[in-house]
């Protein structure tokens, strides 16, 4: 029989497995914070510059996006995601080249492409916000100037606001990434092995019985990545060109643009 160890403490964490263990689950909340950083600025940015849009429907439809979203708790949308398409049969996507992994073997939406799915959709609609508060921080007069001297909507979002915008929203950006990447931890109710999973499965194991050690290494491994994007965060708000952007708005448009 193995012998339960009552309150094994930090004596676990001298051995390399249960590190190993502990870094596994650590790189796969690091994808999930990755694919849904990525799909969360693509679409929060389209978002933004949607609601902005003069066009009402177009309006109407990215500010209905980004209120539905923002206003539902992300364990809903975990629950809701992977249950939800649970009863679809998505066995069609295993066709196609790029989205065949989305799937299990059943061919319903696999557990990690359904927690990247859920913080995608919370987090696009938060992006959405950030990104359309730094377009309206410019001068209006900036936009319109644009606009005189030919440009299109989109091309006077992609070649002057947005770019001058990126200055001034990306603290705040980093901010809520940051926040993103602490709520990957909320997967484990999908049975991920993502970090905080993982020390569940050895806190939970009569064989050490050391819960408080557990949790209190995992927060440092969470802290660890945070903190540096806080750093991050932070210079970005000290940058010289940062201010120079408060201070400056200038006007660029490429000429071939303009011609």
């Amino acid at each position: 029989m193995i012998p339960i160890l009552e309150g094994a403490g930090f004596e676990p964490f001298k051995s390399w497995p249960i590190w190993r263990f502990l870094l596994e689950g650590l790189w796969i909340s690091v994808q999930i914070a990755l694919y849904a950083i990525v799909l969360s600025i693509i679409i929060g940015t389209v978002m933004a510059v949607g609601r902005l849009a003069p066009n009402r429907i177009v309006h109407w439809l990215c500010a209905t996006y980004i209120e539905v979203f923002r206003a539902t708790p992300l364990l809903l949308l975990l629950f809701f995601i992977f249950f939800g398409a649970g009863r679809l049969d998505l066995s069609w996507l295993r066709d196609i080249p790029l989205l065949w992994g989305l799937v299990d073997d059943r061919g319903h939406l696999d557990r990690l492409p359904a927690a990247v799915a859920a913080l995608t959709l919370y987090n696009s609609a938060v992006v959405a916000e950030i990104i359309r508060a730094g377009i309206l921080s410019i001068s209006r007069g900036i936009i319109e100037a644009s606009r005189a001297i030919g440009l299109t909507y989109l091309q006077s979002m992609r070649y002057v606001a947005l770019p001058m915008a990126l200055r001034r929203m990306a603290p705040g950006l980093v901010s809520q990434l940051i926040t993103l990447f602490k709520d990957t931890s909320l997967a484990s109710i999908l049975s991920i092995f993502e970090l905080l999973r993982s020390a569940r499965q050895i806190y939970d194991s009569p064989l050490y019985n050391n819960t408080l050690e557990v949790l209190l290494i995992v927060s440092m491994m969470y802290f660890i990545p945070c903190y540096a994007l806080s750093l991050l965060a932070q210079h970005l708000e000290r940058s010289p060109e940062l201010r120079a952007g408060h201070e400056k708005e200038p006007l660029a448009a490429p000429a071939a643009i303009v011609q």
